[in-house]
């Protein structure tokens, strides 16, 4: 059983450990775009015949508008990425094709991380299985290449389009329309919400229905719950880091040092640095984190902070009304993140942490 979960975490952790980086470079692009070109960036260049068609380059706003249109395609594709990853880590070469697909079609079905990670175990289970298609001798060299690839993404790309899909996009519908019914009660209450969802699942179905919603009552004039989308998303990293510094003895070097990665993340509104602890520790760090986080919300917005931006993190706070009290929710709530998750935190052993290989990757591909 041990092995099992040992095999079960390494597939989790290669997957996220090849979309942390697209992570960082999209959020990072995005929070530089929006300081320096303005919290409306994305729309201040309207699409012609394709996305491009307007973008002059050589002008400040032109400059700004492609690194935040970067940003969007980097963050668009880190699910995609994800669920490649770890159907590769299962499967080997023939789970990235499927993976790439399905896990982009999670990303945009707001099915978000949790699908694509379901996805790819289920990718995982399915291409394992066509390897062992006995086929006639003359098509055995189009099977990796041809046969499998198409194959298993029409399969699982079934499987996900008709059997998780609709229930999702149906309950996220349901969930959105309740956190929006909130906005009528106290204000701290929607913040509280907001905030705790934001730091459930960093990046999944519950944290982009939160994230929509804010955006939905944004849209009306509303903008007392960006506040909480987005110091809920800043807290859980920033409160990881706290929890290291507070009890070092019980945090391997490598935990240490992916926390010390995740606060400027963090700083920049990018939530997705912590999910190696989500994944590793989810009994333990998700509801420390959910706690920060409501905690956060529930105070920006109950003391009356708004923000027009929906992204930006550190780089927007200087445009919010009421930027100081931001940032004294910022504080408390990612300090009782921090000091819960390091009184709950079970130490973990320099050799309990399994290191990722290097792997190197032949793609070269042999046609008779």
């Amino acid at each position: 059983m041990a092995k099992q979960q040992k095999t079960f975490m390494k597939h989790i952790m290669t997957g996220i450990s090849y979309m942390i980086p697209i992570v960082v470079a999209g959020g990072i692009l995005g929070a530089l775009a929006k300081a320096f070109g303005g919290w409306n960036i994305g729309s201040a260049i309207e699409a012609g015949a394709t996305p491009f068609s307007n973008l002059n380059p050589f002008t400040w706003v032109g400059f700004w508008w492609g690194v935040n249109k970067l940003s969007s395609y980097a963050m668009d594709f880190a699910v995609a990425v994800m669920t490649a990853g770890a159907a590769y880590s299962i499967a080997g070469r023939p789970g990235i094709v499927p993976g790439m697909v399905i896990g982009y079609c999670s990303a945009q079905s707001k099915a978000g991380f949790l699908g694509g990670l379901l996805m790819a175990f289920i990718i995982g289970a399915v291409v394992n299985w066509m390897k062992g298609w006995k086929l006639p001798k003359w098509c055995e060299g189009l099977k990796p290449v041809m046969i499998i690839p198409v194959c298993s993404t029409f399969l699982c790309g079934m499987i996900f389009l008709c059997i998780f899909s609709i229930p999702l996009a149906w309950i996220m519908d349901v969930f959105q329309q309740w956190i929006i019914s909130l906005n009528g009660g106290a204000k701290a209450v929607i913040g509280g919400v907001i905030g705790a969802c934001m730091g459930f699942d960093m990046g999944g179905p519950v944290n982009k229905t939160a994230s929509m919603a804010a955006n939905a009552l944004g849209a009306d004039g509303i903008n007392g719950p960006m506040c909480a989308k987005i110091i809920g998303g800043m807290t859980p990293p920033i409160g990881l880091f706290i929890a290291t510094m507070l009890k070092k003895e019980k945090f391997t070097k490598t935990e240490r040092e992916t926390a010390k990665t995740a606060l400027p993340m963090g700083l920049c509104f990018i939530t997705e640095g912590v999910l190696p602890f989500a994944a590793a520790d989810p009994a333990r760090f998700i509801p420390c984190s959910m706690l920060g986080s409501a905690v956060a919300g529930a105070i920006a917005v109950g003391a009356g902070c708004e923000s027009v931006a929906g992204h930006g993190g550190i780089f927007v706070v200087p445009m919010m009304v009421n930027p100081l009290m931001f940032m004294v929710a910022l504080v408390i709530g990612s300090a009782v993140t921090g000091v819960v998750y390091a009184i709950v935190k079970k130490t973990t052993a320099d050799d309990d942490v399994t290191e990722e290989e290097d792997i190197d990757i032949d793609l070269d591909i042999d046609i008779a």
